[in-house]
């Protein structure tokens, strides 16, 4: 693997956007931790930490109240008017003093809403209580956020039914050029390295160009602190369902103008189990590290980072099958045709992963009343998958010894510059973008051809606040160039592409308390990759045979968002519905028909390009029921169509609906924070597509339960929770599992999970 001596990248945080810092005290000036501070109307929450503090980011001049309230106390509600970084204390019951100063930094958000639906944010406490095997089932936690499972390890996430290239994935402010190789790459973090994840719904063209016509999903790091001195972290997680450990460690040191911080974290689990039997070779493990360095300059900041990931996940043996009878008996039957006993042991079928991600943040916090910033980032990203099938022969096996059969390395160069400034009543946003990609195949098969593209993008968009109105408008304009070396009777040949085409969006708001209102219609596109136009072989990490289409022209999507929500103090609901309209989607559709090769029996699926329809409800609702009790609800229903042959679209997740009932109890005798948790998840029965290899699953409900409590050390603190997913231990299979068609999804899961701090 080719890694560059020197790596570069510059990126910015936003500055321009305002700060709020509460202090949240009693009439005796005592902190009160643990109080929840709500920033409304835009329903930001954040929970206040041992010394009463609470800081909400990003926040844009304009009107908002703040929503307080904490076990033991009166809630109370303060409207301000915010034009610049802003401090408030808030005396709970008594009287609120506003203050003007300086908010600590802080991490906050760089994703705007750009449709109708709000931004959603996960925070670092709810992350703490729901971090799961992998970053799906995190995600799984927000409305219209859904997960491509292809086993316990693997999940890719989507947002609204649509995923791979039409759904952004940052780490951090860096997009993770690692997703459009198949249906079954996860993205190359782990969970425990995520110190919060914001999800911006609706397309997002405008800003971030042809990846985001779905949305974008920002896995925020954690960043070094402001606090002078060395601090760290401890994460020890078990998993009971596959034997899973994990750990991770961080350590921030400060001084003066200079912060730096290394991350470390390594997971190793077993062959998962169903209620009933054991997934074979569904074991994996994953490594990875992070080193930062960082310096202010007056407004200036310099940002160095380099991460390494490095992963090993087997594919379940009981997709992979030598026949063409095996392999149908495998669809009809209710138990897996492959068994073996329990194993860390990972076996081909198997997936090994590396990804290399360097940046260098320069940050110019002051160009005249605005500010700028520019990113230029490297990655690399190996995959290898090894067949299960590979070797007919052991003089070929000998020959061929341990290579693998699909091996590709794709190299990444991007760079970013965007620039704001306040101009025309509002504020002024312009962005240009450009990227290098290059892919090298070394495999005993050439699934994708050796590949360059290089893509350039510009966008503007101007934003307006006018007392209860907001307004945006912008364009963008991309030009994509791909060139393809295929060998062709031994002869290599060179054939070049490109695309060019432009993105539009407009954002109308009016908020006039409890209610807010916002509608937005935006159009964006997307060409295709060089898998969905010459994909043409076995894809052995999700068991299928997948054909491209050379033909495929650009995909291009129309969209319309309304939402609507009401906030009081005691309760919050929102709801948003929407509708895609694709005059050409580019479709990854079964077949029918499945297929024998050398490496054994595949179901097999074509990209194609369909027109379609593509719409939904979002619901989520969350309310104090006690002084002690909160209830939060969150439905989505999607439903898709492929308008040319007048049937459902495959692939569409079903309607899922999730209820948790949290308490939120008085401290007791060490314990601070303590809390209790039971969580509903139901989940209906996914559309019947034609040509599918078997018939929907039916749908399911589980139950979730949790326990957990923070204990203060003196300068430290640890916290300690237990969870049990599936709790009744409930055999089904999900909808958007590549093992539905095969096994279960995983049985009864007991989560253990203790976080030090220092």
């Amino acid at each position: 693997m080719r890694i560059p001596i020197l790596w570069l990248a510059y990126s910015a945080v936003a500055l321009s956007l305002q700060r709020v810092e509460v202090l949240v005290r009693d009439s005796t000036g005592v902190p009160i931790p643990g109080a929840r501070v709500v920033v409304e109307p835009l329903h930001r929450t954040v929970v206040a930490d041992a010394q009463g503090r609470a800081v909400v980011s990003s926040l844009p001049v304009g009107r908002y109240w703040l929503r307080v309230h904490a076990v033991g106390f009166m809630p109370a509600e303060v409207a301000f008017t915010l034009r610049r970084d802003t401090v408030l204390t808030v005396v709970l019951a008594q009287r609120v003093v506003p203050l003007l100063g300086v908010a600590v930094e802080a991490q906050h958000s760089e994703l705007p809403e750009v449709g109708a639906s709000p931004r959603l944010v996960l925070t670092p406490r709810e992350l703490d209580r729901h971090r799961g095997q992998s970053l799906g089932e995190v995600l799984r936690e927000l409305p219209g956020m859904g997960v491509i499972t292809t086993g316990p390890g693997i999940a890719k996430p989507s947002l609204r039914g649509l995923t791979g290239e039409r759904l952004l994935v940052l780490n951090d402010k860096l997009p993770l050029y690692s997703q459009a190789w198949g249906v079954e790459h996860a993205p190359e973090l782990d969970p425990l390295m995520v110190e919060s994840v914001e999800v911006v719904r609706g397309t997002a063209a405008v800003r971030y160009g042809t990846e985001a016509l779905a949305g974008v999903v920002r896995l925020v790091p954690a960043l070094p602190g402001s606090r002078p001195g060395i601090h760290g972290q401890v994460r020890l997680e078990g998993f009971s369902a596959n034997r899973q450990g994990a750990v991770s460690a961080r350590v921030d040191a400060v001084q003066g103008l200079w912060a730096g911080q290394v991350l470390l974290s390594a997971r190793r689990a077993a062959d998962a189990v169903t209620p009933q039997y054991g997934l074979a070779n569904t074991a994996y493990e994953q490594y990875m590290g992070t080193a930062l360095l960082q310096s202010l300059f007056g407004r200036t900041m310099l940002r160095g980072r380099f991460q390494l990931y490095r992963g090993r996940l087997g594919v379940f043996a009981g997709m992979h099958l030598g026949n063409l009878t095996d392999l149908e008996r495998a669809l009809q039957s209710p138990r897996p045709l492959v068994q073996r006993p329990g194993s860390y042991e990972i076996r081909p079928p198997y997936q090994d992963m590396w990804h290399l991600l360097s940046e260098l943040e320069l940050l110019q916090g002051a160009l005249g009343e605005g500010q700028g910033s520019l990113i230029l980032g490297w990655q690399q990203n190996r995959r290898r998958e090894y067949d299960a099938h590979r070797f007919w022969s052991d003089s070929l096996q000998a020959v061929l010894g341990g290579r693998a059969a699909y091996d590709v390395t794709l190299t990444s160069w991007s760079l970013r510059a965007e620039v704001e400034q306040p101009i025309f009543g509002g504020r002024l946003h312009a962005v240009a973008d450009a990227r290098r990609q290059g892919s090298v195949s070394e495999g005993l098969e050439r699934f994708v051809p050796n590949f360059r593209s290089y893509a350039f993008g510009g966008g503007l968009w101007q934003q307006w606040f006018w007392q209860q109105w907001q307004a945006s408008v912008g364009f963008r304009g991309d030009l994509l160039e791909l060139a393809v070396w295929r060998s062709v009777a031994g002869v290599w040949t060179r054939s070049q592409r490109h695309w060019v085409s432009a993105a539009v969006a407009a954002l109308l708001g009016y908020v006039e308390r409890p209610w807010e209102l916002r509608a937005s219609i935006a159009s964006g596109w997307r060409a295709p990759t060089a898998v969905e136009l010459f994909a043409n072989g076995v894809h052995h990490g999700a068991a299928i045979f997948e054909v491209g289409d050379s033909t495929l022209a650009a995909e291009r999507v129309w969209t319309a968002e309304l939402s609507a929500s009401y906030h009081t103090a005691p309760w919050h609901l929102e709801a948003s519905a929407f509708a895609h309209y694709f005059p050409r989607f580019l479709a990854h559709l079964p077949t029918g028909q499945p297929v024998l090769t050398i490496r054994g029996a595949f179901p097999v699926f074509r990209y194609q390009g369909v027109p379609a329809l593509l719409t939904g409800t979002e619901l989520r609702s969350e309310g104090e029921l006690l002084e002690w009790l909160r209830a939060e609800l969150t439905a989505t229903v999607l439903w898709g169509r492929e308008l040319g042959q007048r049937q459902s679209l495959y692939g569409i997740p079903p309607p899922r609906l999730r209820l948790r009932m949290h308490a939120h109890l008085p401290s007791f005798g060490p314990f601070q924070l303590p809390y209790a948790e039971l969580t509903m998840t139901a989940v209906g029965r996914g559309p019947r597509a034609p040509l599918d290899y078997a018939p929907p699953p039916a749908g399911y409900a589980v139950l979730d339960a949790a326990l957990g409590a923070e204990l203060p050390l003196g300068h430290s603190s640890i916290g300690i929770s237990a969870e049990v997913r599936n709790l009744f231990n409930r055999a089904y299979r999900d909808y958007n599992s590549r093992l539905r068609y095969f096994a279960d999804e995983p049985g009864r899961n007991l989560v253990v999970r203790l976080r030090w701090e220092w």
